[in-house]
């Protein structure tokens, strides 16, 4: 069965009225047929919000709402993936604003070596106390996306990797992701490479 996810679609985060309308359809399936619909957002100034603000698409008391607060939004709600699989889920159908919390890793603290010996062990070789930390280790999909050496990856991006490590088939909306400028997403290849399908919105049918 698969589950709709949709990350950081507020008005703030999700500012493409083409893509929110090619977003649309496919949302107004899911609730036709009572599929399972997850609305979640990883940005801090809205965690208190009400529900229904979450998203331009307007979540109900059908569908399930998320607050992360980190950008990979497994990672922020531990009980995510356990629960998506107790209910049959083992596909996951993933789109929306690709929010990076942190810009840059020169808004990252760096590794200190002392108080985290394993970092040293586990690289097994000399480690620099000033470095910044390494984007392949801070979340096993990397963080060169196109946009910069020093990117972080975005919500959307980090959610999909992830979703596959929690043994999800994943399928990310090439259509339906965008940067935080309203732009297409330029990673979609190394998601396919990493074992997500990337498909097109209107050709893709959510399993319920």
């Amino acid at each position: 069965m698969d589950a709709l996810l949709l990350i950081d679609t507020d008005d703030a985060s999700y500012i493409s009225d083409d893509n929110a309308e090619i977003l649309v359809d496919i949302v107004g399936r899911t609730r036709t047929v009572g599929g399972v619909l997850i609305f979640a957002s990883t940005k801090d100034e809205l965690f208190d919000v009400a529900d229904e603000e979450l998203s331009i698409f307007v979540p109900d008391e059908e569908d399930l709402v998320l607050r992360s607060e980190k950008p990979d939004v497994f990672d922020g709600i531990r009980d995510l993936a356990p629960g998506l699989h107790d209910m049959g889920i083992d596909r996951i159908v993933i789109a929306g604003g690709d929010v990076s919390t942190v810009e840059s890793f020169d808004d990252v603290d760096t590794v200190d070596v002392a108080d985290d010996a394993d970092v040293a062990d586990d690289a097994n070789a000399p480690v620099d106390a000033d470095a910044p930390l390494d984007a392949d280790a801070s979340d096993g999909a990397g963080a060169s996306d196109g946009t910069g050496a020093g990117d972080l990856p975005g919500s959307v991006r980090a959610s999909a990797m992830a979703a596959l490590v929690c043994n999800f088939d994943v399928i990310v909306l090439s259509d339906a992701v965008i940067d935080p400028e309203g732009q297409p997403v330029t990673w979609l290849d190394s998601a396919e490479e990493a074992g997500a399908m990337i498909k097109k919105t209107a050709d893709t049918w959510l399993r319920m």
